[in-house]
């Protein structure tokens, strides 16, 4: 499955850079979202809708300044009119917390990614097959902004609600923008902590 193997990855990522600078933290979060996009022909599968599971991790390179990575997808595969398709999104962002108020903080991201489309559609017969299944698949380059406030329960874990707002480049079959609004739960390790 490729959620667990991407979750891994971000954490791999997060914890050998946390050793590089000493001022910079490391945070890992698991968010639930809502997706909304424009449908732009009405005979293809939706980008929005359903629900979103989210995880990412950054790195505060410095005390206002960090990296960061996410990947959203859609939980259960959109269906409409025998085709299904399941989008996902990455992308990598700059981070911005431009002050630290004790338990809140806002954040500014802003960044790049992908927006992939995998739509799947059942047919009826396929070489003498009862019933085959067809895979088509789509990467869309994606500009992102994003906003959170993030909001510190204990020393260290916080709760951030969000916004986001994809571009996407060169789709002309689905929405060109999407907007993404969830929260998040999540955990900082090190660094400054409010």
């Amino acid at each position: 499955m490729r959620i667990p193997r991407t979750a891994a990855w971000l954490a791999l990522v997060g914890f050998s850079l946390c050793g590089a600078a000493t001022a910079q933290s490391v945070d890992v979060f698991f968010g639930l979202n809502a997706l909304t996009a424009q449908q732009a022909q009405s005979s293809i599968p939706r980008f929005g809708g359903g629900l979103f599971p989210s995880v990412g991790a950054d790195v505060m390179l410095l005390h206002t300044f960090g990296v960061g990575a996410e990947f959203t997808y859609r939980q259960k595969q959109n269906n409409y009119a025998n085709t299904s398709a399941r989008p996902s999104y990455y992308d990598v962002n700059a981070i911005w917390m431009p002050f630290h108020l004790p338990f809140l903080t806002p954040e500014i991201q802003i960044g790049l990614g992908s927006a992939h489309l995998k739509a799947y559609q059942n047919v009826a017969n396929c070489n003498g097959a009862a019933n085959c299944f067809n895979v088509a698949e789509a990467n869309h380059l994606t500009g992102h902004i994003g906003a959170g406030l993030r909001i510190y329960l204990t020393h260290g874990l916080f709760l951030r609600p969000e916004a986001h707002f994809y571009y996407i480049r060169h789709n002309l079959t689905a929405a060109r923008t999407a907007q993404r609004y969830g929260i998040s739960l999540g955990y900082s390790f090190g660094g400054f902590l409010p």
